[in-house]
């Protein structure tokens, strides 16, 4: 039996030993559901930017491919054909395939990998697709409805302020009792300033009058009749009227 499976393996060590097996590099398996999508990274070896990157199933022999899925080429670096698409980033040196709408016939081997050119082996590697069933999800369980009530940590306490005595308006006026204000203060002091007023003007003039009198026993000077003239000689009587 190992004898018969030697044939078949021919090809596969025939092109491990050749040079630049190694230059390709992707996943061993990568897994997708059914109507999902995935994503297959490769990466190639430095000098390799500008050759066509490719996605395929793989030939017989020495065949690399039995038939392109999706090719890139030097002026199209990203190429979309029905659910298969491919990019090449030639910066990272990486080549992205991606299938979308996955279906049981997509499951299986395939190649990511670099056409080197005609005559020439390409570089590419192996790459296991799996396809799994779409995963079912459980319906959540429905609780019974139960009142509200908010955590009574996250309510605001309301502030406590200090007790205050408040005392009725007095009539006529709505300020309240206590410490006299400026305004109430206003008239007392303005009548102690008229009465002193009126204290000292009373004692100016008091003084005034006082140094106006002449001293006891001093003759008070006659009146004249006309201010300057000198007295004259008496005149004639009057006669007396009967």
């Amino acid at each position: 039996m190992a004898q018969a499976s030697l044939p078949m393996q021919l090809p596969l060590l025939t092109w491990m030993l050749l040079p630049g097996c190694w230059a390709v590099r992707g996943p061993r398996t990568v897994q997708g559901f059914l109507g999902g999508s995935l994503s297959v990274s490769c990466t190639y070896q430095r000098g390799h930017e500008m050759d066509p990157k490719f996605w395929c199933k793989p030939g017989r022999a020495f065949f690399t491919c039995k038939a392109d899925i999706v090719i890139t080429s030097a002026l199209e670096p990203v190429v979309r054909r029905d659910r298969f698409s491919i990019r090449d980033n030639r910066t990272e040196r990486v080549l992205t395939v991606t299938v979308e709408g996955l279906v049981e016939g997509d499951a299986g081997t395939y190649r990511c990998g670099v056409r080197t050119g005609t005559g020439q082996f390409d570089l590419s590697d192996e790459v296991e697709v799996v396809v799994s069933p779409a995963p079912t999800l459980l319906p959540s369980p429905v609780l019974p409805p139960t009142a509200f009530q908010p955590p009574t940590a996250m309510l605001p306490s309301a502030p406590v302020l200090p007790p205050s005595t408040s005392h009725p308006p007095t009539e006529g006026t709505d300020a309240p009792r206590g410490a006299p204000g400026p305004f109430r203060s206003f008239p007392v002091l303005a009548g102690l300033q008229v009465l002193a007023l009126l204290a000292m003007s009373g004692a100016v003039l008091w003084v005034s009058l006082r140094g106006a009198e002449p001293p006891a026993g001093t003759p008070r000077p006659r009146r004249r009749g006309r201010a300057g003239a000198a007295p004259g000689p008496p005149g004639p009587s009057q006669p007396r009227l009967q």
